[in-house]
C-alpha cells in the first residue's frame, strides 16, 4: 500500500452577488416575490447572497428585513461593503450600526464639492438639490423610501437632462479629478474611482485568506453592473424591460436570462444552483 497521500481538496464555497433594482426587484413595482423560489432555496443551502446595489444604508435595512437578508451588503455601487459584527477578516475595519464596514468609495461632501460649479456648464438635477416629494414623483417610492434614498454617504445620483456628448465631457472632466460617472437604472452616479466589483474582489479573498475557494456568482442588468459581472466566475445578465442588453468583455462567457427582471433571477439562480450540486467543481 503506498504510503503517499492526496492533499485535502479546497472547499467550495459560492458566493452569489445581485443587483437590486431591475434585476431582484421589479423595475416598475420593485416587488421580489418572482424570485422567491430561488431564496428560499438559498437559504435552505446556506449559501451567502449579496446585495450589490446602488441602494443606501437606510435604503436597504427594511428592504433586507422583509427579504429576510441577514449577511454582508453592498451599498451605493460598490462604495462598501458591510458585514456582520462577527465576520472574520485579517484588517480592522471601522465600525457603523453595528457593522463592519471596508470602505472604497470617498466621502458625499468631497464628491459636492466636485460638482457644485458645473451646474452653471451641464443641466442636471441631483440628489441633494431634491426635495422627499420630488424624488418621490420620480421614483414611485413613497416618502419614507424616497427619505432614505436621499440618506447617502459616499455617492451622489443625479436626473440626466443633457445630451449624452455632454455626459461624454462631464465624465472626462471628472475623472481628471479621480471622480466617476456610471449610469443606473434611472440615475446617472457620480462616485470615486470604484465599482460593484471591488467588494467582490475583496470578500473572494477574505474567503480565500481561510482556504475556501470561492465561486462568484454575480446578476444585473445596468451598466453599473458590468465590472462585478466581468469579475465574477459566473455572470448573468438580467433583461430589461426598459434597456437593451449590456455587453461584457469580449472573453467572458455570459449567461442571459430569458425571463425580464425578477423572474429570470429566480430561473437563473434555480439552474447555477442545481448544476453547482450536480457538480463536484466549477471551473473557475
Amino acid at each position: 500500500m503506498s504510503n503517499t497521500t492526496k492533499p485535502p481538496q479546497e472547499k467550495q464555497q459560492l458566493l452569489l452577488f445581485t443587483d437590486l433594482d431591475g434585476t431582484l426587484l421589479d423595475h416598475h413595482s420593485y416587488s421580489a416575490a418572482a424570485a422567491a423560489p430561488a431564496l428560499s432555496e438559498l437559504e435552505r443551502l446556506h449559501i451567502p447572497w449579496i446585495p450589490n446595489t446602488s441602494k443606501t444604508f437606510a435604503e436597504l435595512q427594511p428592504l433586507r428585513q422583509s427579504l429576510g437578508h441577514s449577511g454582508s451588503f453592498v451599498v451605493e455601487n460598490g462604495a462598501a461593503i458591510y458585514l456582520p459584527a462577527d465576520f472574520s477578516c485579517e484588517e480592522t475595519l471601522e465600525m457603523d450600526s453595528g457593522y463592519q464596514v471596508k470602505r472604497f468609495g470617498q466621502r458625499r461632501d468631497d464628491l459636492l464639492a466636485a460638482l457644485n460649479p458645473l451646474h452653471s456648464r451641464y443641466r442636471f438635477h441631483n440628489f441633494a438639490q431634491m426635495s422627499v416629494l420630488q424624488l418621490s414623483e420620480l421614483t414611485g417610492l413613497n416618502e419614507l423610501e424616497s427619505s432614505a434614498a436621499l440618506q447617502r454617504k459616499y455617492t451622489e445620483p443625479m436626473l440626466w437632462r443633457d445630451t449624452e456628448a455632454a455626459l461624454v465631457d462631464m465624465r472626462l472632466e471628472l475623472k481628471s479629478k479621480g471622480l466617476s460617472l456610471v449610469r443606473g437604472g434611472r440615475f446617472v452616479h457620480l462616485m470615486g474611482q470604484h465599482d460593484k466589483a471591488d467588494a467582490l474582489s475583496w470578500l473572494k479573498l477574505q474567503y480565500e485568506n481561510r482556504g475556501i475557494s470561492a465561486v462568484t456568482v454575480a446578476l444585473g442588468d445596468g451598466e453599473n453592473d458590468i465590472e462585478m459581472l466581468n469579475a465574477a466566475n459566473i455572470s448573468v445578465v438580467i433583461r430589461s424591460p426598459v434597456h437593451p442588453l449590456i455587453q461584457l468583455a469580449k472573453s467572458k462567457t455570459v449567461r442571459v436570462s430569458t425571463a425580464i427582471g425578477p423572474e429570470g433571477w429566480n430561473q437563473e439562480v434555480l439552474q447555477i444552483l442545481s448544476e453547482f450540486n450536480r457538480d463536484s467543481a466549477i471551473e473557475r
